[in-house]
């Protein structure tokens, strides 16, 4: 039931969206961060209607721990499409995510990941992915924060996968702190029920920030496993 609600809701506000998406281009004509701004708080209001929806019963920790004066990169591990939905609902600076490349094609939901600033990133492409590092960078410079889940696919086992060092290159060049992000139970929600939803308990917590500039030159060689291990002492310590 709670899966055919869903996929209702996702009709309806699709239908709704429309007259939206023209406001939006307007506005993001004359002032893309207020754009931005209007777009989260929609997508940050549906999203938490989701999760009502889906019967997700949601804990968040360590928002403190996120700057409010300064952009910010959150590393994540990636667990399930949920992920995105749980983080978006929290965040709270203007954030834009970089999303597998297939989402792309997803009705309304990459329209409004557009108005977001969010990328779109081709796994399969090098000089794509590249691309992407740099935009990701200039969206730093530019006053957005910026989302990745460093392990570059979903992996719900309790190990998490390599973090990919060249994604840490958008805090390294874009000088701002990194936020370790981490979540706990959002697979049970969906990927681990196919094809239903069910309701379930999922948790994000947000840890302390690392500020690359601090640390030693070897460690900053290897940032993408540092930053992994620190998520993964999370994972471990709330699961």
């Amino acid at each position: 039931m709670r899966t055919i609600i869903i996929l209702i809701l996702y009709v309806i506000l699709t239908i709704i969206s429309i007259p939206a998406w023209l406001i939006e281009f307007i506005i993001r004509a004359i002032n893309p961060m207020a754009a931005a701004k209007v777009a989260q708080v929609i997508v940050k209001g549906v999203f938490n209607l989701v999760m009502f929806v889906s019967g997700c019963k949601k804990t968040i920790i360590g928002v403190e721990n996120i700057p409010t004066d300064t952009p910010v990169m959150y590393a994540a591990n990636h667990r399930s499409f949920y992920d995105i939905i749980l983080a978006y609902a929290t965040v709270p600076n203007q954030t834009a995510f970089i999303s597998k490349i297939e989402i792309k094609k997803m009705p309304c939901v990459a329209q409004w990941m557009y108005f977001l600033n969010c990328q779109f990133m081709d796994r399969g492409d090098v000089k794509q992915n590249l691309q992407i590092i740099l935009n990701s960078i200039g969206l730093i410079k530019a006053g957005y924060s910026v989302y990745i889940a460093p392990e570059g696919t979903r992996n719900a086992t309790d190990t998490l996968l390599e973090f990919k060092e060249g994604s840490m290159k958008i805090a390294t060049k874009g000088k701002c702190p990194i936020v370790p992000v981490c979540f706990h139970g959002t697979e049970e929600i969906f990927e681990n029920r196919l094809p239903w939803i069910h309701s379930g308990k999922i948790r994000i917590e947000y840890g302390k920030p690392i500020y690359p500039d601090t640390l030693d030159k070897e460690t900053k060689k290897h940032l993408g496993s540092y930053v992994r291990e620190i998520v993964q002492g999370m994972y471990d310590e709330g699961k």
